[in-house]
């Protein structure tokens, strides 16, 4: 049932055109569920729109009895939905579907390749960057609610003049512990005095020439140290309930030169390979349309060492080989004119690139956050704080809940704040709000699912094949309902998850509605306490169905 398409397939039937035609959602409740402008489908013989919207109306016959009534406003056809119909479609469908309404399952039996994260282990992950896990583990769950298998890739990012700078920090300054947390402390120490002492920075690339040559002692030294910060980070993921599949190092790509002297040579043979003054090795992008003030990509040091670009063009390649047609990557907006730098340069090799999703960066009471500038929040730091709110909240409404629901609340209050700001817009995170048992937050959803579970468990034993249904709010949900698979689509061509958000938030504000107005424990008419209590279980479904591709758990007591 796809009211919709109904009404396309139906309008080009009357009008004999084969242009699109578009459906859109009335602005205001007493203009019915759906309209059509018909401005854009006037003909010879439709002179006007309203000519348009009349021939419409006339010659639209309702088969299906999925309109209650077809009327013009103006020159629109508005259609308003027989909602009887519809409640006796959709409820049904949700229960056969369950943990899968609003699935499609294009993706049976395809793969996908997600990367996202992939922060530098020189020091825990910051709110800021954990924006990037959130929109990427928001994709992955996407796609594997629509049937692919994802697989979630992490970059490890074990070389580089930062893990050479935090070895030098380390034999300069020690650790104060042995806990991840205080490699942050010397990582930002030793970046401050690189910026007054040039001879650390030279240090740190004499270590990354004695890595590249294949320096054993500095190799197990560079290892030792990402591999603490790797676990240490995968620890802190693992807290919000991200994980990943698959690691790949960046140093796989430098003691095994083959990659990067093929793509070398690929790129001369194309006659796109330059040498500057230094000796740098850079690739020409003339021709290619990249905001830069040089259209050049420079790949190696003097030396001849590969640099950031080198290591990660070869990373892309093997995604793409791993997989040409689902493959995506997560960045900040301020990594876009980079990533589009390395497209040219596999467009040149003759590959494909990865779907790049960015987005913007998070505020912290208007500050923007910079790890080697020790402006940090940490994760850690931060979900510490979530949580003491909430505890506040709860123990203010007499409510005492475990640890590990606790993490679930802090984890829901986290991620649906972020996630429910347009990834191109900035967040500044509001303490109080994403905490707030009221309000556009994630508390407040699972709040209303655990009223829900609370009226389940006293409604008694009450069926009935018939759903009836007679209040104008719950039309609205069953509506609302319905339109749980448009959402999911939409999302497909946004991946905006703030457009699930809000739909959840709305979803749950009529339920709210429904809860404060509606009689169904003391319901007479068993048919119609039947109905209620199958519509509340659909709405259950289709907040936990969301609230998965979000990646937040529902908890039963709260």
């Amino acid at each position: 049932m796809n009211i919709k398409n109904y009404i396309k397939g139906k309008v080009k039937e009357i009008l004999h055109v084969e242009k699109e035609i578009i459906v859109e959602i009335p602005p205001r409740e007493n203009m019915g569920n759906y309209s059509i402008q018909c401005a854009n489908y006037r003909t010879e013989n439709l002179k006007t729109p309203m000519d348009v919207a009349k021939y419409i109306q006339e010659h639209f016959v309702d088969d299906k009895g999925y309109f209650r009534e077809i009327k013009l406003i103006g020159p629109y056809v508005n259609f308003y939905i027989n909602y009887d119909v519809l409640a006796n479609y959709v409820i049904p469908m949700i229960e056969e579907n369950n943990s899968y309404y609003g699935s499609s399952y294009e993706g049976k039996d395809e793969f996908l390749l997600v990367e996202h994260t992939s922060i530098n282990p020189n020091a825990e992950p910051h709110i800021g960057r954990c924006r990037n896990s959130l929109i990427g583990d928001f994709l992955s769950n996407l796609y594997q609610f629509l049937g692919y298998s994802v697989e979630r890739h992490y970059y490890i990012n074990d070389l580089g003049k930062k893990i050479a700078l935090l070895i030098i920090g380390i034999e300069t300054y020690g650790l104060s512990d042995d806990s991840f947390s205080s490699i942050l402390d010397v990582y930002v120490k030793i970046s401050k005095a690189a910026k007054e002492d040039s001879s650390i920075d030279e240090k740190a690339f004499l270590y990354l020439e004695k890595v590249e040559s294949g320096d054993k002692e500095m190799i197990q030294k560079f290892k030792d140290i990402t591999d603490k910060c790797v676990q240490g980070q995968l620890k802190i993921f693992g807290e919000l309930n991200i994980h990943f599949d698959v690691f790949t190092h960046e140093s796989d790509y430098v003691y095994d030169r083959s990659g990067i002297d093929f793509v070398l040579n690929q790129l001369k043979d194309k006659g796109r390979l330059k040498e500057d003054e230094l000796g740098r090795y850079y690739v020409d992008l003339t021709g290619y349309d990249i905001p830069t003030k040089e259209p050049v990509l420079v790949l190696t040091r003097s030396n001849k060492t590969a640099l950031y670009p080198m290591k990660d063009i070869l990373y892309t390649i093997y995604k793409m080989k791993r997989n040409p047609e689902h493959n995506f990557i997560v960045l900040g907006e301020d990594q876009a004119v980079y990533m589009q730098q390395i497209s040219a340069v596999l467009d040149i090799l003759g590959y494909d690139s990865p779907k790049l999703v960015s987005y913007s960066y998070v505020l912290l009471d208007g500050d923007k956050m910079s790890t080697s500038g020790g402006t940090v929040v940490l994760v850690t730091e931060f979900m510490k704080v979530v949580k003491e709110k909430l505890k506040e909240n709860l123990f203010s409404r007499g409510e005492n809940i475990s640890s590990k629901e606790l993490q679930k609340l802090c984890n829901a209050s986290i991620k649906f704040t972020m996630l429910n700001v347009s990834k191109n817009k900035i967040v500044n995170f509001n303490l109080e709000k994403s905490t707030s048992f009221t309000g556009e937050s994630g508390i407040y959803i699972l709040y209303s699912i655990v009223r829900i579970n609370s009226i389940l468990k006293n409604v008694g034993d009450v069926s009935s094949d018939i759903i009836k249904l007679v209040d104008p709010i719950e039309y609205k949900i069953v509506h609302e309902l319905y339109r749980f698979p448009e959402v999911i689509q939409e999302l497909l061509q946004s991946y905006e998850p703030a457009h699930l958000t809000k739909y959840l938030f709305n979803l749950t504000q009529q339920f709210s509605k429904f809860y404060e107005q509606i009689n169904i424990l003391y319901e007479d008419d068993l048919v119609l306490k039947a109905s209620r209590i199958r519509l509340i279980c659909a709405i259950k479904t289709v907040l936990e169905n969301g609230l998965k591709i979000l990646g937040i758990d529902t908890i039963e007591h709260m």
